[in-house]
């Protein structure tokens, strides 16, 4: 019987660790100045003043979605983690290419292997996906944010070498 009250214990001390671990995110709002996918219009904001469009919207279940685009490809930006839809605690950059033929895991495998960051796969639809994500609890500073678009405006000129070498 003791087992079981310490066990019984345990168990309520783990629930209100996690029970607060939830509160504490969902009470800490995106501070001044900070990009935060808590707070979807920071990212919007940003994307804007580093010269890019952004379109907010909802994604297919309802989270928040980013429409924007870079070295002439369009790309998107989803919030993951989210509770009820919002205080969202990290995004991902993703692009996807129609299905081709080239479009199998060795290819996407040989781009993971050369790349480091932004990672390639093939969907159940054929389709060549790169994403990257990346989690904002506590927020990130206008300078990272930009440093980050800079990086990701690379990776898809990179994409594009990868998927046209002769050009």
């Amino acid at each position: 019987m003791m087992k079981k009250r310490y066990f019984l214990l345990g168990l309520g001390l783990a629930l209100g660790t996690l029970a607060s671990s939830v509160q504490a995110k969902d009470d800490k709002p995106c501070g001044a100045n900070m990009v935060c996918a808590s707070d979807p219009n920071t990212i919007v904001a940003a994307l804007q003043k580093a010269g890019y469009k952004a379109k907010l919207g909802k994604d297919g279940v309802g989270d928040p979605e980013i429409d924007s685009a870079a070295s002439g490809y369009s790309f998107s930006i989803y919030f993951y983690d989210c509770v009820e839809h919002k205080q969202c605690a990290a995004i991902q950059f993703y692009v996807s290419f129609e299905a081709d033929p080239q479009n199998t895991e060795a290819f996407a495998n040989k781009w993971n292997t050369d790349k480091r960051f932004l990672r390639a796969r093939v969907n159940d639809k054929k389709e060549l996906v790169f994403d990257h994500d990346v989690s904002t609890i506590g927020g990130l500073n206008q300078t990272n944010f930009a440093d980050l678009l800079e990086w990701m405006a690379s990776a898809l000129n990179d994409v594009r070498a990868y998927l046209n070498p002769k050009k």
